[in-house]
């Protein structure tokens, strides 16, 4: 294929797909040794990597038995990354797929284990079990606990509640636990520490601490859980592997020699794991590129990820520091206010602890004629909404917005960033009520909650049968698309309003000749649909009330052929039913009001369940250009839209540290508001250092430290939200749930605002 030479790098001349600016040819010429890229929002930084690997393949620097290893953080990456990489391979005439290998750390690690499983005293026929089955193994454990251990409530618990009388308080109680029990799981693999060595140095200093206790004696029973299947969960990998290279010199020499050149993404977001087993696999001699954005490290709460590691390497001895500080993501106008939130941040940021939050390079627009350039620029593009608005009003505002913008901009993309799963929830339900087409990326689609609604008040009104209400509903739920068709919502309405009225459902469902409810009706005058609409119904109760006697999958088979024609819900209720038969195994005691409440998680998208739509499956923001894409900011990093909406920008969702703010983690049932994750964790950290005065500091502390550093990551969140756009940027606020202590705009929020006024102002002098 003829080339052509720019900066001595080679590209093909029909490589039309991607012209290397100048900040990314510095990266391109990379060929030996450590080098650090901080990359900023939108700077092309995929691309760049992709293509330096293709070039190292090329020119020949990786033999036929050797690869690049490029690592990223989530699976989607992956396929965007081996996608871009074959393609450059295809422009320079080799086969793809041969050569490269794109793997997520759990994928790495995967990879490396089940080569040598024998190293780590595993069998190959080993599990790996999925997150849903560790979350159903910690429930139970976390269930146990408690049970056993009632001293926790009179611990913890604040004093003017008490769960014991209250199932709904008990269930909010068992699932704090149940969480920050799986986060001190997840540190402690991650310290490589087994709970036998955790159990013996607690031993050894005659801790009390009953955080420090509980989450070591269910990591102990969890472990043992594991071992009872002969299975590993996905943390177990990662320290596995790392072990296993440490013991066999001659399995890491193999790996180091098959994979001379190691690119990792997203570096921002490495763990200590990660960096660690990256270093053993680059050797003294080997070639390693990191890449990222300390800015959008918004993964700390969750994960233990921390952007220190990526800030460290860059500034060691030795290490080439690179930087992509153009982006022709965004116009100029949303750029300025991008760099301007950076160094409000560092200089003026009220709580002086923050102002490390975020830190340079600032973003650079695209020089002129350069081949990736900015939108045109247009400072009216942005607009803060700075009037108080209830959750309401505000989500009727953006819908208003966006029902005249969207009919003149059917060829342009836009999203609705929310900083949570339950707010985009209630955005969704909104743009299907007005019949806007949209898109979600949440926890669940709503295809997938509407499908388990319906199950749960199956479930619900199974388990109450006796219920008029419980039946109305289910009546309801069974017919909700139908409610919205003129001919037939009506007669939905007026049948649902009768089943609530009939007080002995009995004579309904399963009359006698002299006690027939529906017969009784002769005397009134009821349309005949309604009566057909009666009696179908009532045959369908009847086949679930005998149902009942199955298990539960069985059960919920039997109710969803009924129900559901679409195959797509059709194969969902079938993965419904087998975790609730699960659920079933590991729970004897529930019954049908738990199995409706472990369903109703689903159905209120308070956790992951990935359904059969396009929406849960993957997506590309331009493939769906004139529909609205809701996402939490989350799930938008790495994607960008022509016009975004970031809303519930206030002081819960972002907050700054200060007193009247409220955060998440600090439960309103737990006394004196601490975060007793934060409480948790803090001790696990101080007993792995060896800190015994860190084990008996004044309780609370660790919960005002994790108020700084979840603050300072609701900033990074808040940048990765304003950078998604690419000409349009509209930010809005709510007051939240509560009257009585209404949220406030987030501090930020009135900075950026006073920045965009005055430079209005200054536009019109």
């Amino acid at each position: 294929m003829p080339e052509c030479n720019i900066e001595g790098i080679q590209y093909p001349i029909n490589m039309n797909m991607f012209k290397p600016r100048y900040s990314q040819e510095q990266v391109l010429n990379f060929r030996q040794g450590r080098m650090g890229v901080s990359a900023v929002p939108g700077s092309g930084k995929t691309q760049t990597l992709s293509c330096l690997a293709a070039l190292l393949i090329n020119e020949g620097f990786i033999r036929e038995d050797q690869e690049v290893l490029i690592v990223t953080l989530v699976n989607s990456a992956v396929d965007n990354f081996t996608s871009r990489v074959e393609s450059f391979i295809k422009a320079y005439g080799f086969i793809p797929g041969i050569n490269y290998r794109v793997r997520t750390l759990h994928g790495l690690a995967h990879d490396i284990i089940r080569e040598r499983p024998d190293l780590v005293g595993l069998s190959e026929e080993f599990l790996i079990i999925d997150n849903q089955e560790t979350d159903e193994i910690i429930d139970t454990l976390a269930h146990r606990w408690l049970i056993s251990h009632p001293e926790m409530v009179n611990e913890y618990f604040h004093p003017d509640y008490d769960p014991r009388n209250n199932n709904n308080l008990l269930r909010k109680w068992h699932a704090l636990i149940k969480e920050i029990s799986s986060n001190f799981i997840r540190q402690a693999k991650d310290y490589q520490a087994s709970p036998e060595e955790l159990r013996k140095m607690i031993d050894n200093i005659s801790s009390s601490n009953i955080l420090l206790n509980m989450g070591c004696d269910i990591y102990q029973d969890y472990q043992r859980a594991l071992n009872y299947r002969n299975a590993v969960d996905f943390d177990d990998l990662i320290h596995m592997a790392l072990k296993s290279l440490k013991l066999d010199p001659d399995f890491l020499a193999r790996l180091r020699y098959r994979w001379p050149y190691i690119l990792e993404d997203e570096a921002q977001d490495s763990s200590r794991l990660q960096e660690q087993i990256l270093d053993l696999l680059v050797g003294e001699d080997g070639n390693w590129v990191r890449v990222g954005d300390p800015n959008q490290a918004i993964y700390e709460t969750f994960t233990t990820a921390n952007p220190e590691y990526l800030r460290q390497f860059i500034k060691k001895p030795g290490v080439l520091e690179r930087e992509l500080p153009n982006s022709g993501r965004s116009t100029k106008s949303i750029i300025d206010l991008a760099n301007h939130f950076i160094r409000w941040t560092m200089a003026e940021h009220p709580n002086e602890a923050l102002r490390d939050a975020l830190s340079e390079p600032m973003i650079e627009p695209s020089p002129p004629d350069d081949p990736q350039p900015n939108p045109p620029d247009d400072p009216k593009g942005i607009h803060i909404h700075l009037k108080k608005l209830s959750p309401e009003k505000e989500l009727a505002t953006v819908i208003r917005s966006l029902k005249k913008w969207l009919p003149e901009h059917q060829s342009e993309t836009v999203a609705i960033l929310v900083p949570r799963n339950e707010r985009g929830t209630k955005v969704v339900e909104l743009l299907k009520n007005e019949n806007i087409e949209y898109i979600e990326l949440l926890k669940s689609s709503i295809s997938t909650r509407n499908a388990a609604a319906k199950l749960v008040s199956a479930l619900k009104y199974l388990a109450d049968p006796t219920s008029p209400a419980k039946l109305s509903t289910l009546f309801n739920e069974v017919n909700k698309e139908k409610q919205t068709k003129p001919e037939i919502g009506d007669v939905i309405k007026e049948t649902s309003k009768w089943i609530r009225t009939c007080s002995r459902l009995e004579n309904y469902i399963w009359p006698s000749i002299s006690d027939d409810w529906v017969k009784s009706f002769n005397k009134i005058d009821l349309s005949p649909i309604v009566l057909q609409q009666l009696d179908h119904f009532q045959r369908r109760i009847r086949k679930w009330q005998l149902a009942t006697l199955l298990p539960i999958d069985q059960l919920v088979l039997t109710v969803s052929q009924d129900i559901f024609d679409n195959p797509a819900d059709l194969a969902l209720a079938y993965k419904i039913s087998l975790v609730l038969e699960r659920a079933q195994r590991i729970h004897p005691e529930w019954h049908l009001p738990e199995m409706a409440l472990e369903l109703e998680s689903v159905a209120k998208n308070q956790r992951k369940f990935i359904g059969f739509t396009d929406e849960d499956t993957g997506f590309n923001p331009d493939n769906h250009k004139g529909k609205v894409v809701v996402s939490t900011i989350h799930k938008a990093k790495g994607l960008e839209w022509d016009r975004v909406y970031l809303i519930s920008v206030n002081n819960y969702d972002f907050p700054s540290g200060e007193l009247y703010d409220t955060f998440i983690a600090e439960k309103w049932f737990v006394r004196d508001h601490l975060n007793l994750e934060a409480e948790m964790l803090t001790g696990l950290d101080s007993l792995m250092a060896g800190n015994v005065t860190g084990l008996f500091l004044e309780e609370g502390h660790a919960s005002l430290e994790a108020r700084k550093n979840y603050a300072r990551e609701r900033l990074r969140l808040l940048f990765v939200g304003i950078t998604r756009a690419r000409k349009e940027l509209i930010i809005t606020w709510n007051t939240g749930k509560s009257e009585k202590n209404p949220a406030l705009p987030a501090i930020p929020l009135n900075a950026l605002h006073f920045y965009l006024e005055k430079q209005a102002n200054d536009r019109a002098e």
